[in-house]
């Protein structure tokens, strides 16, 4: 009867962690983020010596969705972008099959407000991130501007994966254990009526 018993326990146990496994891996997205910085000589051509950035790159299992927060660029302005294989060092060719949310032809297009910022997004059914290779987010001026050629990149930003549940892990003491949460403060009471 007890062999039953841690038997039965085991397979629970067993069912249990592949549950817990694969529900973790069927429905998770991984999220990758860049910081954008000026990509020089050419920016400071381009009269954008401190253009600057934030992207952010969700794979999900069935929706891929990017998104590209720009500054500092020249005030209602046409730029390009796109996610790109290879890094900023080593950039690669676009990555097919996103879909932005303005574009011409296969470039995603990113038009300034009168403050020079500009946000914008595209979508992917497609895009399944390769652990083997990196990918990166280019703007590129679409016109000629200041004698660089339209498609010259005048920002770029890797993007790297975010860790897990965006949370930092707890503070060590010298003993290498965990410090206690510090309790919050009682809230201020006023003079009672």
């Amino acid at each position: 009867m007890t062999r039953r018993f841690a038997a039965a326990a085991a397979s629970i146990v067993v069912l249990g962690v592949a549950g817990v496994a694969s529900a973790d891996g069927a429905n998770s997205a991984k999220t990758y983020k860049a910081s954008l910085a000026a990509v020089n000589p050419a920016a400071t051509s381009a009269g954008l010596a401190t253009v600057v950035g934030k992207a952010q790159l969700v794979d999900g299992r069935k929706r891929n969705k990017v998104s590209l927060h720009m500054r500092h660029l020249a005030a209602n302005t046409m730029y390009l972008w796109h996610v790109h294989e290879g890094s900023c060092a080593a950039t690669g060719a676009p990555v097919p099959g996103w879909t932005y949310r303005t574009q011409v032809g296969g470039n995603g297009t990113l038009t300034s407000n009168k403050s020079g910022h500009a946000n914008t997004k595209g979508k992917s059914a497609t895009f399944n991130a390769d652990p083997t290779k990196s990918y990166s987010v280019n703007v590129h001026v679409a016109s000629p501007t200041n004698g660089l050629p339209a498609g010259t990149i005048i920002a770029c930003g890797d993007l790297t994966a975010s860790k897990a549940g965006g949370k930092s892990k707890p503070k060590h003491n010298a003993g290498g254990k965990s410090e206690p949460k510090k309790p919050h403060p009682p809230q201020a009471k006023g003079p009672k009526s």
